[in-house]
């Protein structure tokens, strides 16, 4: 009889936590997930262990500790992190899954914390010995889309929906062939222009309504960076700058990391070299902010386009507080053009020899790192300085160095190269009839060439084209880019290229 009544208890005690257990979106909570977006994550940890006391039936801070230590995870790329954190994902679904299911909220939060333990994974996938970890990514992925979807049918109206779709949506045309089957068993759909316009509603009615204004920083940051890494367009991205004028925008800007550090990307995107220096070098540091080592070697970049002395301190100081693997060898090529700008050929030499030794070839940035360092020849060190230049907008100083001093070119690299950042400079620079004659010169001569200036002088030229509504030349240029197999960045510009195809159809 005892075991009867005991059993009867525990049925009625979970059926009132079933019926109790809620997600609210309260002010300590908001304040948590700023703190978050602040890189501030001990002061969100504290947050949440006070709303956890005080609000034990409220389901939001385990929802808010997983997005915390996702956001940890991604910002170190530390392995040992990840694995320290991994086994909490279980018990944060668990509570998450005890919810009250009637709520907008309940698949949310659930369909989020999947896809932020999928990219979580997706980071360390080629430093596994197996796909282990790629297919739970792919499965994660899967549930995500699965659960936000059917939220969607079941709260049409409900704005945080938009996230999750949007960024989803956004990426399918990013997703590269050899990761198509793995999207088709997803059942993904949607595309870029639909993911970019959900982003952009998710954002606006973030920035007016103070019942979601928590999401604005986490929407802008997800736009900017799904906008000015897939469509590669200036003019089409020139939406942006309406929400970095906004007066609430700016007012977040004074002290959230994340938002500063969208907006570097964005000055830098726009050709603001010096604005991005100043926004970086105002950014938050400290022992309450989460070490962000990325940013040193994005500092070190942008000073180095405007070949700056103290460039070289910035990659130094990456490569010693980085943890992860991603951008180390970039960071030693970096150095090496540091040195041979300046005259020293032994420091260039010896900075290229530690890029075969170091870091791994994850991204594509780190695969050209490491296809330079497998080369003999050093680089033409004015067609260096004029790309370094052209890449901080510094256009006239780029063409002088290209026209004036009149570098010798050697090989057929150079050659090639010449062409092609002359072309840059003149489209970069707005004047894009002059940098017409430049990329087709380039692709005349170097379309079977394994480098990327003629694979990427056409998908520029299409570009050019399609601003222009000229889209039956904007097709052939960027088929044309997808015809050429270069050995240095492939994915992004054949990525590019099939995204400016279904944008134009």
């Amino acid at each position: 009889m005892k075991k009867f009544f005991f059993t009867i208890i525990l049925i009625l005690f979970a059926g009132i936590q079933q019926i109790y257990a809620s997600y609210e979106f309260n002010t300590n909570c908001k304040k948590a997930h700023q703190a978050i977006m602040g890189l501030r994550l001990n002061e969100a940890r504290n947050l949440i262990n006070i709303e956890k006391k005080t609000s034990p039936s409220n389901l939001i801070p385990y929802y808010l500790e997983s997005l915390c230590d996702f956001v940890n995870i991604t910002v170190s790329q530390d392995k040992n992190v990840f694995n320290n954190l991994i086994d909490k994902r279980a018990d944060y679904i668990s509570k998450l899954e005890d919810g009250d299911k009637s709520s907008p909220y309940y698949n949310y939060c659930l369909a989020d914390v999947y896809f932020q333990w999928a990219v979580a994974r997706l980071i360390f996938v080629k430093d596994l010995s197996n796909m282990i970890e790629g297919i739970k990514a792919a499965l994660e992925f899967k549930k995500s889309y699965a659960i936000i979807s059917a939220n969607e049918g079941k709260f049409p109206d409900f704005v945080p929906n938009l996230k999750l779709l949007g960024v989803m949506q956004a990426l399918i045309d990013a997703v590269p062939d050899s990761y198509k089957g793995i999207i088709e068993t997803i059942a993904f759909k949607g595309s870029f222009e639909q993911g970019i316009a959900k982003l952009m509603q998710l954002t606006d009615k973030a920035i007016q309504s103070d019942d979601i204004d928590f999401l604005k920083t986490e929407s802008l940051f997800l736009l900017t960076f799904i906008e000015i890494n897939l469509q590669g367009d200036k003019h089409k991205a020139n939406f942006l700058k309406k929400y970095y004028n906004d007066a609430s925008i700016r007012n977040e800007l004074k002290n959230n990391a994340i938002l500063i550090y969208a907006k570097a990307r964005f000055e830098l995107y726009f050709g603001k070299n010096d604005d991005a220096i100043e926004t970086l070098e105002n950014f938050p540091r400290g022992q309450e902010i989460a070490n962000f080592a990325y940013l040193d070697f994005l500092c070190g970049r942008i000073k180095q386009n405007r070949l700056d002395k103290d460039a070289v301190n910035y990659f130094y100081a990456y490569l010693k507080n980085y943890k992860g693997k991603h951008h180390i060898k970039a960071a030693y090529q970096q150095i090496a053009w540091y040195y041979l700008l300046n005259g020293n050929i032994a420091a260039y030499k010896e900075n290229m020899k530690k890029i075969s030794t170091s870091g791994s070839s994850l991204s594509e940035i780190d695969k050209q790192a490491q296809y330079e360092a497998d080369k003999v020849e050093n680089p033409n060190i004015f067609l260096l300085k004029a790309r370094l230049l052209c890449d901080g907008a510094y256009f006239q100083q780029a063409l002088n160095v290209l026209t004036i001093e009149k570098p010798i070119l050697k090989t057929t690299k150079d050659s090639l190269e010449f062409l092609y950042r002359m072309g840059r400079i003149y489209h970069e620079w707005g004047k894009k009839e002059n940098a017409i004659p430049y990329y087709e010169q380039c692709i005349k001569k170097g379309d079977k060439q394994p480098w990327y200036f003629s694979a990427n002088a056409a998908l520029q030229l299409g570009m050019i084209y399609e601003s222009k509504n000229e889209n039956t030349k904007a097709r052939l240029y960027y088929n044309r880019c997808l015809l050429m197999e270069p050995k240095e960045y492939k994915n992004s510009l054949h990525t590019k290229a099939k995204t400016a195809l279904k944008r134009i159809q």
